[in-house]
């Protein structure tokens, strides 16, 4: 009787998948919204600074 070298592709397939769908997920979604937060988080920042008065000499 031979011994048979058979992968288990579903496992591996579903790992694959999930791995691919991360990547869109992350790309398409999220990185967006981070960019976004950002943006925001750098314009509150300016703004404070800019509201600040300065003294010249």
């Amino acid at each position: 009787m031979a011994q048979k070298n058979d992968i288990a592709w579903q496992p591996i397939m579903y790992c694959v998948g999930a791995g691919i769908a991360g990547i869109a997920i992350g790309t398409l979604l999220v990185a967006p919204m981070v960019q976004k937060m950002k943006a925001k988080k750098l314009a509150e920042k300016n703004k404070k600074t800019a509201a600040i008065p300065t003294k010249k000499a």
